[in-house]
């Protein structure tokens, strides 16, 4: 039921972190009382009143019960909650807290009013940590005025922890970049503010009303619109879902006249922002009654992703996945494909795994079997140049394999030696027809050609892509025609999220090349919400060296990639004997067990046996464990540490993860050393590799542990050092 008043409840996320250090009780009685709240804000029990003392009359206090406050601002119509807290501490906060209408940061901020006689008084003998900052330079980067003279008192990080709590988050935010090192640029990054040419506001006088609602303010500040919206918000609270950054915001929620990118380190949120991109889409067709019945399709590489994803979703908006009335279908590209061939008759078994899988490797023996190799080529080597060029680009005759370009393949091909491979991959090609089988980049190629040619009509309003970086051309040609252009336009009609520096399979496409025009619709992400500055920092050096494109026809880099954390530095931890490496990680288990769940740690690894013998050796110590498969979600009402996979963690996040075996001899795996061809396909096989350690250490929030036998992987910072 919606509330009858026209008062407006809003949450500062200083709010929900206080909540969070209160026992459950509390918190379970505050979202009672804000769900009545919102129903009728003069109901019995929910008057506000006058914190004592205060100088500030729009500050107001609510009883939670004979111990608990909560603290509010009452502005007009609006009110907006900030902190809870027992009632003598509560009661301590507010005392000099004020609302700021800020204009030259276009958003509302909860500042205290310091006693400048004090910090006169008090000055301290050493020099400020920021002493090289003016006044004038920390006011330009955002920092209030009420929090400069704290500022000039902090000397070192430590203490910049501790003043936290006099801090409005904003100034706490533009210090912590300070002090970190970064750049004036990459603090703007981190909190939005954009760079005022003079001392004058950049925005008009404005109203708390209108403040409240800018993509700025909405980066710290919550406003429900629904009880229902509420309670799932405080049941299940995590930043990402309801505090977008002023970037993230502005990407996800507007309107673009064709296909549009973000880009960004692990991390930075491109996920988040393609969910609430679904939803941003979904929320318009379930406005429009034209659009009734259509949908948002999100998809991406994996099956797991796509579980991952679709749970995610149902917690940021589970009206528009509801099974009556469904606005967002979430599901791996394969599995689309397969759906959508099958439902139009497609006669030809697609074979990705198991028999059909084996099925295709007989085929391959006869073909090379049947054919004399040219010099200096290799069995490996004819499979690699099917899959990566003829596959790939879509090859369909020898005039085309002769004409196509080979870029990125370190081992030349004259004609002759073309010729000789065309009869080879055109017996393969023949014979797999034959057997009524289909590689999957046939099937993406024949559901764009129905596509293309007026097949079935899709229910897409919309298509957004995940983990694009994983993608080739077959699977990016098939997303443009789910969604053609039309003579009508491209509006909003493809959305693409993905980070080259993340590659950790073979496929590698341009947008352009596959219709997809990004051209001035392409944005980057900087900011690291996940990991700590010293994890992120540890896991950007893996990449030293390794060149990456832009996912069109660019280069990327991670200049300007940081993050708002601190915390240790990775453990990198030498072993003797395997035994002695596995009795570590089950003592490095226990110890940081006591203060983190099991659930919220992982054991990653490159291979799958290698995840059996830890799965084996931990639960012989006692330690419940979660083997995390690749078809399956994590579910984190299951207590137990983490096991998988590398390429499985993807999408995952943990508080500590654990990667062994990462000795010379074990990574990369011989399997991946054993497919090579040549000195280029070695370069790329390695570049895949970093990047899959650079996905793995990322996975890693606060604590991050690296291990190894006698000598360490070349592919580690200081490997071989």
């Amino acid at each position: 039921m919606l509330r009858t008043s026209a008062k407006r409840p809003s949450y500062d996320v200083g709010c929900m972190k206080s909540l969070k250090k209160l026992p459950d009780k509390v918190s379970v009685r505050f979202l009672d009382m804000m769900t009545r709240y919102m129903t009728d804000p003069s109901s019995k029990g929910l008057n506000l009143e006058t914190v004592e003392g205060a100088r500030n009359s729009s500050i107001k206090s609510l009883r939670l019960d004979q111990s608990y406050r909560a603290i509010a601002f009452e502005v007009g119509e609006d009110i907006m909650f900030v902190h809870v807290n027992e009632h003598d501490k509560a009661y301590r906060w507010a005392n000099g807290r004020r609302i700021k209408l800020d204009r030259g940061t276009n958003r509302i901020r909860v500042v205290k009013e310091i006693d400048t006689t004090t910090e006169i008084a008090t000055k301290p003998s050493k020099p400020s940590l920021f002493e090289r900052k003016s006044d004038e330079v920390l006011r330009n980067l955002g920092v209030a005025e009420e929090a400069l003279p704290i500022a000039r008192r902090i000397t070192t990080s430590e203490e910049l922890d501790d003043a936290e709590d006099g801090l409005d988050p904003l100034s706490h935010q533009i210090l912590y970049g300070l002090a970190l090192g970064y750049t004036e640029e990459e603090v703007r990054a981190l909190t939005g503010v954009v760079e005022r040419e003079t001392e004058e506001p950049m925005f008009e006088v404005d109203t708390f009303e209108r403040l409240i609602e800018t993509d700025e303010s909405r980066h710290t500040i919550f406003i429900p619109e629904s009880e229902v919206e509420l309670r799932r918000v405080f049941e299940d609270f995590e930043e990402w879902r309801v505090f977008l950054h002023p970037d993230q915001r502005k990407i996800a929620y507007r309107d673009y006249n064709g296909p549009a990118m973000v880009r960004g380190g692990a991390g930075t949120g491109k996920t988040i922002v393609a969910m609430h991109r679904a939803k941003h889409i979904a929320d318009q067709i379930a406005a429009d009654p034209s659009r009734l019945g259509q949908r948002v399709l999100f998809t991406t590489f994996t099956k797991s992703l796509a579980r991952d994803i679709e749970t995610k979703l149902n917690a940021l908006c589970p009206e528009h996945l509801d099974d009556r009335t469904p606005r967002i279908e979430v599901t791996n590209l394969d599995r689309w494909v397969t759906q959508f061939l099958y439902r139009n008759n497609f006669e030809r078994q697609i074979a990705y795994s198991g028999d059909a899988r084996e099925k295709l490797e007989e085929i391959w023996r006869i073909a090379l079997d049947g054919n004399l190799l040219p010099a200096g080529l290799s069995e490996a080597f004819v499979k690699s140049e099917w899959e990566r060029i003829v596959q790939e680009k879509g090859i369909t005759d020898l005039n085309g394999y002769l004409k196509v370009s080979r870029d990125g393949r370190g081992t030349p091909l004259d004609q002759r030696k073309r010729s000789a491979l065309w009869e080879i991959f055109a017996g393969y090609r023949k014979r797999m027809l034959a057997e009524g089988l289909a590689e999957s980049e046939d099937a993406y190629r024949e559901a764009a050609n129905m596509l293309s040619a007026g097949g079935p009509k899709l229910p897409y309003a919309a298509v957004v892509v995940d983990e694009a970086q994983d993608m080739g051309e077959p699977e990016l040609r098939l997303v443009r025609a789910i969604i053609p252009e039309t003579t009508g336009g491209d509006r909003n009609s493809i959305f693409v999220a993905g980070d080259a520096h993340q590659r950790i399979y073979t496929h590698k496409a341009s947008m352009a090349a596959c219709g997809l025009n990004v051209r001035g619709r392409s944005k980057r992400l900087r900011l690291n919400y996940r990991t700590t500055h010293q994890i992120r920092t540890w896991a950007v050096s893996i990449l030293e060296g390794v060149s990456v494109d832009d996912l069109n026809e660019g280069i990327d880099t991670l200049r300007g990639y940081v993050s708002l954390m601190k915390g240790p530095h990775p453990e990198l931890v030498r072993y003797k004997s395997n035994i002695e490496e596995l009795d570590g990680l089950v003592h490095w288990i226990r110890g940081k067990s006591e203060n983190c769940t099991l659930m919220n740690m992982g054991v990653l690894c490159a291979r799958n046996k290698d995840a059996k013998i830890v799965e084996d050796y931990l639960r012989a110590a006692d330690i419940a464990t979660v083997v995390i498969k690749p078809s399956q979600a994590d579910d984190r009402s299951v207590e137990g540490i983490r096991i998988a996979t590398m390429h499985r963690a993807k999408g995952l996040e943990f508080h500590s993860v654990a990667i062994p075996f990462l000795s010379d001899e074990l990574f990369p795996p011989g399997g991946a050393r054993k497919n090579v061809v040549d000195e280029v396909d070695v370069a790329d096989m390695i570049s895949r590799h970093r990047s899959l350690l650079h996905v793995a250490a990322t996975r890693a929030k606060q604590n991050l542990r690296i291990s190894w036998v006698n000598d360490p992987s070349p592919l580690l910072p200081w490997g071989n050092q």
